[in-house]
């Protein structure tokens, strides 16, 4: 078995030597070939590299905004604010595809986050925004008032993420829930791509690829491909020097046109025509000549003249953006533009067919090394994926295209598991990956050790308190908690606003998972006191933590629905825990057990027995405890 570079360069060579014996047979006999065929040579380049990189950044674009439509940063909340972390999501996204103008999301309640790339714009679509020299982007916030107003702030950072200006538009009059983008997008319940239209904010020609978010908050995230810069690349590709090369969409919307830039100016000079003509609009004479006798089939090709009697081989071709989205290219090539080449080409081709096949060689060795490389290391990162490591900070990097969107792609994979395990215990992830646990609906009934928190007064707390300064408070108990159980072993179910849910003896089953749970219990109390100590001398409410302890069967599994679902656990010892920590209320005590962990763990902790109940909800009676320590 040869090695890739090896087996690259060993193929590479068949395919030159071949080519190079072809081409020498060709060339002695193709030079009484008609300039049509050279002109055709030249439209098949323009239309591949024209079409090619429209569908790719469309491609990257769809597939990104998919990413972020289920991202829960962004689907499971509608609220946003200036240091958000979709933010530093979105300046992602424009770093990594610099075709992007903006990334923005909108949600039913009426607030609408966009980040913009300004490091993109020229000066005069800077001009336009009033965007400062320093400015690297541009981001605006709209958040609903409770009256239902809907003012929005503009904000202009640098490359560094420091804020440089801030404006408050008060009467600004957005509404994201009114454009056709959300509303198309909320109507079909599924990824659209937009036809062009005149971005009024830039002044410039955009698409925009939108789609439904995926999670428990109703709205849409979308991203505008700029035109303008694929513009001047399609005009670039023109076949020969008076050819022409022309997009538009399946309503005739232009897409990219040698004069764009003066038709958006024309636009934008005249409130009355508020988007781009059509191209069946379009002024030109050869153009016109080509559409007159078009009857609207995929492929259409042959020759017109202009009016200076020079003739043009045309083509016209229908090409794809994605499952519903389609449009047509026309490419026009002079004949005359192609006899110089043709007389060129038999001497010179026959000429490198020698020189190519000799040079190839250490060429293609060292190209081979360069991609086993690449390759080698991506495969180091996606073997990162079951360990759900840290991605690094920067994809692999390589100069062939699709080995560096296979880099990004794992990067961006890494990141995401990477991510994800953050918001489900990463035992779970963990077996999602492996398959050990199944994403269908449903469970199984197994034994478990139930722990439930509860922050005594936490309501009077919250009426009180900052919001800015209770979100970061309560992280910081969550941390401290979620680290004592993770220590122990627990899967961490669920934050219940102020409480916590935490089960042991699933996913994966552990023997001494009552005697865990006890610990644990103990080590988050401690570990709640000792911070406690840093709440006060900081001038902070203190947050005194309430357990509730038992051990029973319930039924554990995927819970939801087919779009959405969580692993967790059901039926009455779940209940069950969950009173045992509200009857501390009562006792003024800290800890309860059921008399469930109380036999099973008495010769490991000391208890102190409180009570014989019938807790709420429950219809027979049990005994509680008090859990005090571990014994010695």
């Amino acid at each position: 078995m040869f090695g890739f570079r090896t087996t690259i360069t060993l193929a590479v060579m068949a395919f030159v030597t071949a080519l190079a014996a072809l081409l020498i047979l060709i060339q002695t006999r193709t030079f009484n070939l008609t300039t049509e065929q050279a002109a055709s040579a030249y439209m098949d380049v323009a239309s591949e590299k024209s079409l090619g990189r429209l569908q790719n950044q469309v491609s990257e674009i769809a597939t990104l905004v998919r990413v972020l439509a289920s991202s829960s940063s962004l689907a499971d909340s509608a609220e946003r604010t200036e240091v958000d972390r979709a933010i530093s999501l979105f300046k992602v996204a424009l770093h990594e595809l610099p075709q992007l103008d903006s990334v923005y999301v909108a949600y039913d309640n009426g607030c609408w986050l966009q980040v913009r790339n300004v490091n993109q714009l020229n000066n005069e679509q800077r001009e336009r925004l009033r965007a400062s020299p320093e400015a690297a982007f541009n981001i605006h916030l709209i958040r609903p008032t409770a009256n239902g107003a809907l003012p929005m702030r503009r904000i202009f950072e640098d490359q560094q993420g420091d804020q440089l200006e801030q404006f408050d538009l008060w009467k600004y009059g957005y509404d994201a829930r009114k454009r056709s983008w959300y509303r198309d997008t909320m109507q079909a319940d599924r990824l659209l791509i937009s036809s062009p239209y005149i971005s009024f904010s830039i002044a410039t020609p955009v698409i925009t690829v939108s789609s439904p978010l995926r999670g428990t908050a109703r709205g849409v995230i979308a991203a505008d491909l700029k035109l303008d810069n694929f513009g001047d690349f399609v005009a670039a590709q023109r076949p020969g020097k008076r050819g022409i090369v022309l997009m538009f969409d399946s309503t005739g919307a232009l897409i990219a046109h040698p004069e764009l830039k003066q038709l958006v100016v024309n636009t934008m000079t005249h409130p009355s025509r508020p988007q781009l003509p059509a191209v069946k609009e379009l002024d030109s004479g050869i153009v016109t000549a080509v559409l007159k006798g078009w009857n609207g089939s995929d492929r259409y090709e042959g020759s017109v003249r202009d009016e200076d009697d020079t003739n043009y081989l045309f083509r016209l071709k229908k090409f794809s953006l994605g499952h519903e989205v389609s449009g047509h290219m026309i490419l026009l090539a002079a004949q005359d533009d192609f006899v110089p080449e043709i007389q060129k080409t038999h001497f010179i081709a026959t000429i490198l067919a020698l020189i190519s096949g000799i040079c190839f060689i250490p060429g293609v060795w060292f190209f081979g090394s360069r991609m086993s490389r690449s390759l080698k290391e991506i495969t180091v990162e996606a073997g990162k994926l079951q360990t759900m490591a840290a991605p690094n900070p920067l994809p692999v990097a390589s100069y062939i295209k699709e080995i560096q969107e296979l880099g990004t792609t794992v990067n961006l994979a890494q990141r995401a598991i990477w991510s994800f395990a953050h918001f489900v215990p990463k035992e779970i992830v963990r077996g999602l990956l492996d398959k050990s646990i199944s994403t269908d609906l449903g469970g199984i009934r197994q034994e478990i050790t139930i722990v439930f928190t509860d922050v005594r007064g936490f309501t009077t707390i919250a009426e009180s308190a900052d919001p800015d300064t209770l979100m970061r408070q309560a992280s910081r108990y969550f941390t401290a908690l979620t680290e004592a159980f993770l220590a122990e072993g627990g899967t961490v179910d669920k934050f219940i606003g102020d409480a916590v849910m935490v089960f042991w003896n699933a996913p994966h089953r552990q023997p001494d998972h009552v005697e865990r749970a006890c610990r644990a219990v103990l080590a988050g109390k401690k570990a709640n006191e000792q911070l406690n100590k840093q709440f006060e001398a900081e001038g902070l409410p203190l947050f005194v933590t309430r357990f509730g302890i038992h051990v029973a069967e319930a039924v554990v599994g995927n819970l939801g629905s087919a779009e959405r679902m969580e692993y967790t656990a059901l039926g009455t010892a779940v209940n069950l825990a969950s009173r045992l920590e509200g009857l501390n209320k009562e006792y003024g005590t800290s800890i309860l057990v059921s008399e469930q962990v109380y036999s099973r763990a008495q010769h490991s902790f000391a208890f102190r027995s409180i009570d014989s109940v019938v807790a709420k909800g429950m219809t027979t009676e049990t005994r509680v405890y008090e859990l005090a320590e571990a014994l010695p």
